[in-house]
């Protein structure tokens, strides 16, 4: 499951913001390895290649999922994806009951956050 969006900010800028949502709450640079909390859910960064992606894992009793965050440099910004893959010995269940909620959460997400970007970015303009 991924979403993609274009946004008219940098790629900077864009991982900046990852950095702050989760570099660990303590201004630390993105580094595979780390281990993190957000709204309650802990997580593992797996993952991280400095303003380009990075993944998290998180994991439940018999279920993991990875959700990997992109971005690569446009003409008029950059281009966001994320992207959710869902494994392990009850992933078929979660893909079939909750793929559509998922992919919609997805979009959701990922509008939000250019949003919150964008506006972020005219301000500094200002």
């Amino acid at each position: 499951m991924q979403e993609t969006i274009e946004a008219k900010v940098s790629r900077e800028m864009v991982w900046t913001a990852w950095e702050r949502a989760h570099g660990l709450y303590a201004k630390e640079p993105l580094e595979a390895g780390a281990k993190a909390k957000r709204t309650g859910f802990r997580y593992k960064i797996l993952e991280a290649v400095p303003r380009e992606k990075f993944s998290i894992l998180w994991k439940s009793l018999f279920v993991r999922m990875v959700f990997t965050h992109t971005v690569t440099e446009t003409q008029k910004g950059s281009l966001i994806q994320y992207s959710v893959e869902v494994k392990g010995l009850f992933a078929w269940i979660v893909r079939f009951f909750l793929r559509k909620k998922i992919q919609k959460s997805l979009s959701k997400a990922l509008k939000e956050f250019v949003h919150q970007l964008e506006r972020a970015s005219i301000k500094n303009r200002s």
